[in-house]
């Protein structure tokens, strides 16, 4: 089966939503409001895709990637995120512009330029907006990082990555607190409610959300 952008675009995002829904069937109906098309488009293209063995259709559950699917979508990923890095650390576009114009050019991308482009952002980890980024290889790294709820007053380290819903990952980016960032811890109280410090900026943040923060400690 020859894969078009559409293709791509639908393997992607069944990939995105499994990442949110923690890898259960993503509903037919949930993948048309993403992608802004008829629930009936989604069931004829997943059905094809089905035979295609590059998704799994489970009646009444939803669509979930094989193992091929799952082996095309991370090579996506990698372009995507790769791109997402560049515009935003070489470029100084906003996380969400630079989101926007990866879109465009994970479609446009091969393995060559993918590889240059990760040796001239010196083989980055995470993207701008705290996702992992696949290796050549099409698996995933695996940093030494903890959650920041683990550090102490006066103990440092670096942003990896958020493991938070989309809106609590969004108010932390628009605070100055992205991934990448090195940040402080400058006081915790009792119930392990932290006050942290990147610069001048400070932000305090319950211990739900600072266990959802990993960082690399210092």
């Amino acid at each position: 089966m020859e894969i078009s952008e559409n293709i791509e675009m639908y393997l992607v995002n069944i990939a995105l939503l499994s990442e949110e829904e923690a890898n259960h069937p993503i509903q037919l109906s949930r993948l048309a409001e993403e992608l802004n098309v008829q629930t009936v488009s989604v069931n004829q293209m997943v059905r094809k895709l089905d035979e295609a063995k590059l998704v799994k259709y489970l009646p009444y559950k939803g669509v979930e990637l094989t193992k091929e699917g799952i082996e095309k979508t991370q090579k996506i990923l990698r372009y995507r995120r790769l791109w997402e890095v560049f515009f935003v650390n070489s470029l100084n576009f906003s996380p969400s512009e630079a989101d926007e114009l990866a879109c465009r050019m994970e479609h446009i991308s091969t393995n060559k330029v993918s590889e240059r482009l990760s040796n001239y952002l010196d083989d980055p980890i995470v993207s701008p907006s705290g996702k992992t980024i696949p290796l050549a290889n099409g698996k995933h790294s695996k940093p030494n990082h903890i959650p920041l709820s683990n550090l102490q007053a006066g103990e440092k380290g670096e942003i990896i990555k958020f493991n938070s819903d989309a809106i609590t990952s969004k108010y932390l980016v628009s605070q100055g607190f992205s991934p990448g960032i090195e940040i402080e811890v400058i006081a915790q109280s009792n119930i392990g409610n932290l006050l942290i410090k990147n610069g001048e900026s400070s932000l305090n943040l319950t211990t739900e959300v600072a266990e959802k923060i990993l960082v690399q400690s210092n």
